[in-house]
């Protein structure tokens, strides 16, 4: 297949103005809800004095979720929201992915210098997540010439505490020289001009596009393969994926020297800036059964996820709570009300366990 010309030269970009941070999500309209709590808290940590350009790429979302969205952020007056449906040859290309876990959308972040030819430098975030800090301190990183800023992966901390490689990262030995910088794509800063510069839009399409089958990770193993030895980590406050992790003395003296080692103290503190439920639990969903690790984390996102989807305004009947969701609602409120002193006293006791009805 050969690539569409807007990918191998892109238009001159326009110069980016210090007082407009662009960010992009992409999302199917399955995921309106969690985006929408997403896009809530950025506008709620929004500084004053700029402009935040928030643009969504979609394949075919349906009006009432766009119209849903759009109240989101009409109060905030510093933010404007766009969407854009994800190009037709370039859904074309990305057809060999996943697809029973990753839609085509998974690989936007990837071509988001062809998506967005205006802007010099953007900020891509995936829907799962909440923010607590001014997503412009995140867009004004310092990418110590890079060409993406992005936060380690549990994985590679997975992989320290361990004391021994994680089967992910052995099998991603095959293409880098240094798995334990394997980064996670969830939260990124691209700079848009250095991309198109060293045309690496070409070189993660020419991966994608040598796999029969596509990697585990799609977009995540490409990103991480093509451009090894360009990308700068971001703290992981950043990208904090680390919620359900329990912290001793010898596993955070382990952490020390790495990218890692200020982890423990921010779950301790709750000082992310952003956090991000990865997994495959998500708080919008229904839990697996009681007692199960995925309950356990299913709980503690809620425990953060839920306050923030219970926004007053913006227009909540356009959200469509889980069916079933009385019945799991006991445990969060003992966590909101302070009843729950720990994740192990949210895991261990009756909070969260189904009741009849």
């Amino acid at each position: 297949m050969k690539f569409p010309d807007a990918m191998t030269t892109p238009p001159v970009p326009a110069s980016p103005e210090k007082s407009r941070i662009p960010v992009m999500f992409s999302a199917t309209g399955g995921w309106g809800l969690p985006l929408g709590v997403a896009i809530h808290t950025l506008c709620l940590h929004a500084g004053s004095g700029r402009f935040y350009d928030i643009h969504i790429v979609h394949d075919g979302m349906d009006a009432r979720i766009i119209q849903g969205l759009n109240r989101v952020a009409a109060p905030f007056t510093q933010v404007s929201l766009s969407f854009l449906q994800l190009p037709e040859e370039f859904r074309q290309l990305f057809q060999n992915g996943n697809k029973d876990r990753y839609s085509p959308l998974a690989y936007a972040r990837l071509m988001a210098g062809s998506l967005f030819p205006q802007y010099g430098r953007i900020v891509y975030l995936d829907a799962d997540v909440l923010l607590a800090g001014d997503v412009a301190e995140l867009y004004f990183s310092d990418l110590r010439g890079a060409s993406v800023a992005a936060a380690g992966d549990g994985l590679a901390l997975w992989s320290i505490e361990k004391g021994t490689m994680h089967p992910h990262l052995e099998y991603m030995g095959n293409y880098l020289s240094s798995p334990l910088s394997y980064c996670n794509s969830g939260v990124l800063v691209l700079d848009l001009d250095q991309m198109r510069r060293r045309n690496l839009e070409h070189r993660l399409l020419q991966w994608l596009r040598s796999r029969p089958e596509p990697f585990p990770y799609p977009d995540q193993d490409i990103l991480n393969i093509a451009l090894h030895g360009d990308i700068t980590p971001l703290p992981p406050e950043w990208n904090f994926q680390f919620l359900s992790w329990t912290w001793d003395e010898e596993k955070t003296r382990l952490l020390r020297g790495t990218e890692f080692e200020n982890v423990p103290s921010i779950s301790c503190g709750r000082s992310w800036k952003l956090l991000h439920m990865v997994g495959p639990e998500k708080p919008w969903r229904l839990p697996d059964a009681p007692g199960t690790m995925g309950q356990f984390h299913w709980i503690l996102y809620s425990f953060f996820w839920w306050p923030e989807a219970k926004f007053p305004r913006s227009g909540r009947n356009w959200m469509r709570f889980p069916r079933g969701w009385p019945r799991y609602s006991g445990a969060i409120s003992a966590a909101s009300n302070g009843n729950c002193s720990s994740p192990g006293a949210i895991f261990s006791g009756n909070a969260g366990t189904k009741s009849g009805g």
